[in-house]
């Protein structure tokens, strides 16, 4: 767009989510938009202002194929993605939410240095990012020795992660960060402590879409994409090379059955000074609690830091307690 001052800063990108809320708004390009911040944060376009068109404005129209290997596009709901599993844009995507906060939290490691590595020939799937040598990154331009090691320590210290962050950082089609918690709650008993990858391989090889789908919020769509992700055999192999260079899975004590929390229902907003945010998810699902990403009228508790954002006033509006960070962490106790 062009640049538009909203709120007090410069916007000249904003979401439209997907083709759905293209065609709801009746958007075409060349056109004339009225524009938000959703939460005072996020731009965003509200309104088409379909008095001011000129009569040059073009529809839009997704691509019929992947602009990066020609692949078919495909329709999966709102969503539009390449058919081609194997696609190196995707394949990119899945490293960088391979090393993201929310699943092996690798710091130093975001997308750009992913796709170097990638680009030079270092890594070619997840578990060579834990085979990486200081050598070899502090060859590259723009590293040097000490960056190099930073890289490589950082890395070796994050080779144990919990179950659910596991499960997540997969990349299965359907089965976000809520998703994957539900699952690691259900395989966590089975055949002993998952405690490696192909424990949680043989966990899920055991049970048939039906058995999935008698784990809550789990329909047909989610269970069949499970199913077929360890079902695959390159897939199969990739947790087993996940094992072969040291991933673990760390134990998480879970009371989710009986824990004080149970049947509380949690939402984050802000900073926290003295947690991580996922470090706070864990510890209140390992008491027995869940945890959401919106609020709503079955949110129990707003948990709010510094700087919260339109979840905050979510809450006064629909009457949601909110606790202050000390009085979060009380409960905690």
């Amino acid at each position: 767009m062009r640049p538009v001052g909203v709120g007090g800063i410069t916007i000249t990108h904003a979401t439209l989510h997907n083709a759905d809320e293209i065609e709801r708004l009746g958007l075409k390009i060349g056109d004339t938009v009225v524009v938000s911040r959703a939460g005072d944060v996020i731009p965003q376009v509200t309104k088409v202002l379909k008095e001011l068109r000129s009569g040059k404005e073009k529809a839009f129209k997704m691509p019929a194929e992947c602009p990066v290997d020609g692949s078919p596009v495909v329709r999966d709901g709102a969503i539009y993605r390449c058919g081609n599993k194997l696609c190196g844009a995707r394949h990119r995507e899945m490293l960088h939410h391979f090393t993201a906060r929310s699943t092996f939290d690798i710091r130093g490691l975001g997308p750009q240095i992913i796709d170097k590595f990638l680009d030079e020939g270092l890594i070619a799937d997840a578990a060579d990012i834990f085979t990486l040598k200081e050598g070899d990154i502090a060859a590259l331009e723009r590293f040097g020795e000490r960056s190099a090691k930073n890289i490589v320590k950082e890395v070796q210290s994050k080779k144990e992660v919990p179950l659910a962050r596991f499960i997540s950082s997969l990349s299965i089609l359907h089965v976000g960060e809520e998703t994957a918690n539900v699952l690691a709650q259900r395989i966590a008993g089975l055949d002993g402590e998952i405690s490696k990858p192909t424990g949680v391989l043989k966990a899920f090889r055991k049970m048939a879409p039906e058995d999935l789908q008698e784990i809550p919020d789990i329909g047909p769509k989610v269970s069949d994409s499970i199913h077929s992700w360890f079902q695959e055999k390159r897939n199969q192999e990739f947790l087993k090379k996940l094992e072969r260079v040291g991933v673990r899975i760390s134990r998480v004590r879970t009371l989710s059955k009986s824990g004080p929390l149970k049947g509380r229902v949690f939402v984050l907003t802000g900073t926290l000074a003295s947690l991580e945010r996922e470090d706070a998810k864990e510890k209140i699902r390992a008491l027995g609690g869940a945890t959401s990403e919106s609020v709503s009228k079955k949110t129990t508790y707003v948990v709010v830091g510094d700087n919260p954002g339109s979840k905050y006033d979510k809450a006064k509006e629909l009457g949601v307690k909110t606790l202050d960070e000390g009085e979060f962490l009380e409960m905690l106790k």
